[in-house]
């Protein structure tokens, strides 16, 4: 017999499925912009303790859904980043271009089950490839 999470947290693995579940509902970028060719994200993490997470770069072309919400890249945080406004200012912007910064407000398990604010900073350029008018 296997025994659901009694504490009421949502598990790793709840977080999982609702982020797939929230990706699949996402609208396709091709929808979502129309005139957008590709949206890079450039990632770079700063903080959190003494492994810092390798920097990352994630490209999303029209087909791809319009789901700019990225997990903590720690296996023990439940946190994560959510990037939609930045898109929404990137895409607007005459520079197609923005950077900026954001804290990660998820809890990090410690040691004996305790829980410690996560604070992983991340640091993220996005630019967006548009279609040339017509």
């Amino acid at each position: 017999m296997k025994l659901g999470n009694t504490r009421g947290a949502p598990t790793s693995q709840d977080r999982s499925a609702q982020l797939r579940r929230d990706q699949e509902a996402a609208p396709k970028l091709r929808t979502a912009f129309p005139k957008v060719e590709q949206l890079r994200f450039d990632l770079r993490f700063e903080g959190g303790g003494s492994s810092t997470p390798v920097p990352q770069s994630r490209i999303l072309h029209p087909p791809a859904r319009a789901h700019f919400t990225f997990p903590c890249p720690y296996s023990d945080c439940n946190g994560g980043f959510d990037l939609a406004a930045a898109v929404d200012r990137a895409v607007a912007s005459p520079a197609h271009r923005i950077e900026g910064v954001l804290e990660c407000a998820g809890m990090r398990g410690g040691d004996g089950g305790s829980k410690a604010p996560c604070s992983l900073h991340l640091h993220f350029a996005l630019t967006v490839v548009s279609s040339p008018p017509h």
